[in-house]
């Protein structure tokens, strides 16, 4: 059961019903092996951020921050494979985007707010149901500066892409072009 917005063409939002942790951990483990712990703390993280979301109506006094999960592990671990799973699990959209291929806007590559692009585009550029939805960064790890790298080209996938992720992961408002494209200070945003 999900929650209509309400608006001609839109589809749901956030679910009405909230599956309970163990219910999120049984459909991980039908899909994941191995790594029950982070199957169990990422059921209960998951469903206490969508349970504040629901709930957010009835607390308007409270502020409630965007909620950020880290998942550190090896390649092939099944990070992204939970992502997807919860993901398909609630009904909510996700991009995946990787962090290695993002550049400072302005040039050649990908930007950040190409990265909440795609997430309005999975779920047909509906901007109530994109807010619920989740941003998977892969590779994020691997965008550090490197201060051993004395070029005197310009680093642009590195401290202007990660200012830009930072922003992201703290909560930014992102002005996003209506079906991509560059910007134009006249056009309108999402």
């Amino acid at each position: 059961m999900t929650r209509d917005t309400g608006a001609p063409g839109s589809s749901s939002s956030v679910p009405l019903v909230i599956p309970k942790p163990t219910e999120i951990k049984t459909t991980l483990i039908d899909y994941v092996i191995g790594q029950d712990r982070a199957k169990k703390v990422l059921s209960v993280a998951v469903h206490n951020h969508y349970k504040r979301i629901l709930n957010r109506g009835r607390i308007r006094h409270v502020e409630l921050q965007k909620g950020n999960i880290l998942m550190i592990g090896s390649t092939g671990t099944g990070k992204t494979l939970l992502t997807q799973t919860l993901t398909r699990t609630l009904h909510v959209p996700c991009a995946i985007a990787d962090a290695t291929m993002l550049t400072e806007p302005g040039y050649v590559g990908e930007d950040v707010q190409n990265v909440v692009l795609k997430l309005l585009q999975n779920c047909d550029y509906d901007v109530k149901r994109a807010e619920t939805g989740v941003i998977y960064l892969d590779e994020i790890d691997k965008t550090s500066r490197k201060s051993e790298n004395r070029s005197l080209t310009r680093d642009v996938s590195g401290e202007g892409a990660q200012q830009a992720l930072l922003n992201l992961v703290e909560g930014t408002i992102c002005n996003v072009p209506p079906k991509g494209g560059r910007k134009h200070p006249e056009q309108d945003y999402y």
